[in-house]
């Protein structure tokens, strides 16, 4: 009879931990609060609405255990990102005499990236020899919902519902004849469907300016408009999407093949009389010059008034509906 405790109280400890990591993992869907008090601290959320680990400004140090609230990233990812190998948020280490291409997953940027590497590769280590190997450890894991396959053909239906396409690296909206495999990859509005799968479109110049987390640091940002066809200013921060820093890393990153005007060299050979207005890319700003033909082409980077410049080269982004 006494030889039957030891497994009882390991089987009781074991169920107990299960319980309490089940309970743990229910706080991720919790929607965050800053609660009482004005201290400012400083902590980590799951943003149940992105799928990763977000910083976030609570009003006191006091913690409740049933809050989605932890005091690292780590932590937070532990708890609420299970489903990916923790060493995939690991980064290594690297070394300025490496000769070997290696991969490595960046969960900041939600893909798999080479760099150079000299040593053996250990397991569970995020170093991998292929890119493929990379993306099947973490990147797939990580992407969630997002990975999942949506049914077609099926019955035709008027429900509007948008999926992400790891093929198109980019949210499209479901076919009559497309739905929902399950209720993961399905997603009511454009805007749902980036803000949750947005960080593993490669090509970000190709997303609708839009924020994908809560900013609690807002600056000013610049995001690629694929209508007008042009970098413009919006209030955001740094969440992975369509979101520059600067004007013009926006310009040369999302407009570089397009030859827009404004980000070519200012149209004018002399100076002169005549005032014109040309963008300065570096500046971010519309510059006055005198030159000796007052001429406007119209699809070069000299303007006739600074009116003209400014709309053009420094617009600030104007909230669209859904598009596709």
């Amino acid at each position: 009879m006494l030889l039957n405790i030891p497994l009882f109280l390991a089987v009781a400890t074991t169920a107990s931990a299960n319980c309490l990591s089940k309970s743990r993992r229910n706080v991720c869907s919790l929607t965050p609060k800053v609660g009482r008090g004005r201290a400012n601290i400083q902590g980590w959320v799951y943003d149940n609405n992105v799928g990763k680990c977000s910083i976030f400004f609570f009003g006191s140090a006091q913690r409740a255990p049933d809050e989605n609230r932890f005091e690292s990233e780590s932590e937070c990812n532990e708890v609420c990102r299970g489903e990916v190998p923790s060493f995939c948020f690991e980064q290594p280490q690297v070394r300025t005499r490496s000769t070997s291409a290696k991969w490595t997953y960046n969960s900041s940027i939600a893909q798999c990236v080479s760099f150079r590497w000299s040593g053996e590769i250990r397991k569970r280590v995020n170093i991998f020899s292929s890119k493929n190997e990379c993306e099947s450890t973490c990147k797939v894991p990580d992407m969630g919902p997002c990975g999942k396959s949506i049914v077609s053909p099926c019955k035709e239906n008027d429900r509007l519902w948008y999926y992400y396409s790891q093929k198109d690296e980019s949210c499209l909206r479901m076919s009559p004849y497309e739905c929902p495999n399950g209720e993961d990859n399905a997603f009511l509005s454009l805007g749902d469907c980036n803000r949750r799968c947005g960080r593993f479109t490669q090509n970000k110049c190709s997303m609708p300016i839009q924020n994908l987390t809560t900013c609690h640091t807002v600056t000013p940002r610049y995001g690629y408009n694929k209508r007008t066809e042009r970098c413009e200013e919006f209030s955001g921060c740094d969440d992975g999407g369509n979101s520059f820093p600067t004007a013009k890393l926006c310009w040369e990153t999302c407009t570089k093949n397009l030859r827009h005007r404004c980000v070519q060299d200012p149209d004018y050979r002399f100076s002169g009389a005549v005032k014109r207005f040309y963008y300065d890319i570096n500046s971010h700003s519309c510059v006055r010059k005198h030159m000796f033909r007052g001429r406007v082409p119209g699809n070069s980077n000299i303007f006739y008034t600074k009116n003209d410049c400014e709309s053009t080269c420094m617009a600030t982004y104007q909230h669209e509906d859904d598009w596709l």
